[in-house]
């Protein structure tokens, strides 16, 4: 599990970086998308570990909000708003 989470963490790190050097934020959406995979791995992973107590259901809510707004931000893509 551990080699999930630092390979999406260094996708994510990856395409944020190439965005922000090439002023081409089209990829912004994937970032987003992976960044809150990411967090709901992490979030999973604290809830097992230390139930209630940690970090695990905050970082579950935040990754939910995440993934809802990098799928609205796909679908503003797609539909051509953006443009």
């Amino acid at each position: 599990m551990k080699i999930i989470i630092v390979m999406l963490a260094l996708i994510v790190v990856a395409i944020s970086m190439y965005g922000l050097m090439t002023k081409d934020f089209s990829y912004g959406p994937i970032s987003s998308l992976l960044l809150g995979i990411l967090f709901a791995i992490m979030g999973i992973e604290e809830y097992k570990m230390k139930g209630k107590d940690g970090w695990g259901m905050f970082l579950i809510i935040g990754s939910l909000i995440i993934i809802v707004m990098a799928l609205f931000s796909f679908l503003l893509c797609l539909s051509g708003i953006n443009n």
